[in-house]
């Protein structure tokens, strides 16, 4: 998962808590408190001798704490909710200025690493959903590996994107949003096991939440047909104006986004990054 504490979470060592430790009025047992809290949050449960032992011995419990990997976590949503829990432990010692302290290193520590949250006040981390899409398309990726044809169609949407980007061409345009199609047309064909239109292989796949998500999905195709010189001759007729720089995002995320339909493989837990 990109963006995520728990693939970042050696570097809270350094970043956060070693930081928190050397404050001027830091609490002898910050290290034995935060380990008897994190304690909820981890896969394997420690020797109740063990963890008595921790308690009280402040430098192990500073060194079985600064152990812990991210991947020791039950999840990710278990970071998010023992850093929530930590705050309170750090709140309740009633140290002016050291919970906010906490919330200053954590915002940072976010932004440095580029995760995928956002730090409301008074202390709730939020998930935000471009992590998810980030996972997604590390998803089709992985996917594709098994499928050279699909990573062929997602190498050509690349390309065309990036050269959309540099030219801001509207014969780039028009190329970038036609690729995302052909990906999201060959995903289907894929998972049908047959060639076809996407428009037509929309109704083999049974994984719709609703027909209108569905219909989204074939009148989105249909535009791209239609819309002269995307994907055909098309009819002009039917143009409303001339495509523009946020129809080169727009149209091919919603068309990247969709391809999580076209696949019973997609990692559904992965993609959310919970």
């Amino acid at each position: 998962m990109t963006g995520s504490f728990r693939t970042h979470w050696e570097y809270t060592t350094a970043d956060v808590w070693e930081v928190m430790a050397t404050h001027e009025y830091a609490p002898p047992d910050l290290f034995s408190d935060l380990f008897d809290a994190i304690e909820d949050f981890l896969t394997l449960s420690t020797p109740e001798a063990v963890l008595e032992e921790i308690r009280n011995d402040a430098d192990k419990a500073r060194e079985a704490f600064l152990a812990i990997k991210g991947s020791d976590f039950v999840s990710e949503t278990a970071i998010v909710e023992f850093l929530e829990e930590a705050h309170t432990i750090i709140d309740n010692y009633d140290i002016t200025g050291y919970a906010e302290y906490l919330k200053l290193l954590l915002r940072g520590f976010i932004r440095k690493y580029n995760l995928r949250y956002r730090l409301d006040d008074p202390f709730s981390l939020r998930f935000l959903l471009p992590g998810s899409f980030t996972n997604l398309y590390l998803e089709l990726h992985r996917m594709n590996t098994a499928n050279a044809h699909l990573g062929v169609l997602l190498q050509d949407f690349e390309h065309a994107f990036d050269s959309y980007a540099r030219s801001q061409n509207p014969v780039d345009l028009k190329t970038c949003i036609a690729k995302a199609s052909n990906y999201a047309e060959g995903l289907a064909s894929s998972t049908n096991g047959r060639a076809g239109t996407l428009g037509a292989l929309c109704n083999q796949i049974g994984d719709w939440p609703h027909d209108k998500v569905k219909e989204a999905l074939q009148n989105l195709y249909k535009f791209c047909s239609d819309y002269p010189g995307i994907r055909h001759a098309g009819d002009p007729s039917g143009t409303r104006r001339d495509l523009s720089v946020k129809d080169s995002t727009l149209i091919c995320l919603l068309l990247i986004g969709f391809s999580g339909y076209l696949s019973p493989n997609v990692d559904e837990q992965f993609v959310l990054g919970a």
